[in-house]
């Protein structure tokens, strides 16, 4: 349960970046990095990874602490049925969801660094995605390991926004970053479909 966990973690960090409703806002702030000093920039860097990391090493760390004893074949099937079904119905249908801004619930939010309120904000196509990492994470019952869980997860969903702060976001790449965003949906659909598919055959 501990490698799925991480390896989840991972695979889902990485997609979140992707997702439509992430992918424009973490552009417009590796654009302006990029038009920052080196030194701003790293700041802003580092206050994105940090923020997002405790953010979500809480969030997991919690779920770890609460915990579940178990999840069925059936239910673990239909959850991860329902949530590739809502990426594919928002490819046409916009759903309401708003972004988690935790970041408003800190003292004069408004002045911190926009580096600080990215990294405590959970857009709302992330957000079925750490529901998966939370339900694995108080599966395994384990803080621990929700820890590494958290960083594995804030690290691949940010590395993406390291790489284009740091590089000049050319023609090229823009259209690069608008395919990825358009195809991410469909790509989670599959993916969770396919793990659907493959707990519901295997029963684990």
């Amino acid at each position: 349960m501990d490698t799925i966990l991480l390896i989840t973690a991972a695979v889902l960090g990485f997609l979140s970046f992707f997702e439509p409703c992430t992918i424009a806002a973490h552009t417009l702030f590796a654009v302006r990095a990029n038009h920052d000093s080196a030194k701003l920039r790293w700041l802003a860097l580092v206050q994105l990874t940090l923020s997002r990391t405790l953010l979500l090493v809480v969030v997991f760390s919690i779920a770890a602490m609460i915990g579940l004893a178990e999840l069925s074949a059936k239910m673990a099937t239909l959850m991860l049925s329902v949530i590739g079904l809502i990426y594919l119905i928002t490819r046409k249908i916009n759903l309401p969801v708003p972004h988690l801004e935790f970041y408003r619930l800190i003292p004069r939010h408004d002045n911190l660094p926009q580096g600080f309120k990215l990294g405590l904000t959970l857009p709302a196509c992330t957000l079925p995605l750490v529901v998966i990492v939370g339900t694995l994470s108080a599966l395994t019952q384990q803080p621990g390991v929700a820890v590494l869980a958290g960083l594995v997860f804030a690290v691949m969903f940010t590395l993406p926004t390291l790489w284009d702060s740091t590089h000049e976001l050319n023609a090229a790449h823009r259209a690069f970053l608008s395919k990825a965003a358009n195809l991410s949906p469909y790509l989670t659909t599959l993916l969770l479909w396919s793990g659907a598919l493959l707990i519901w055959q295997t029963g684990v």
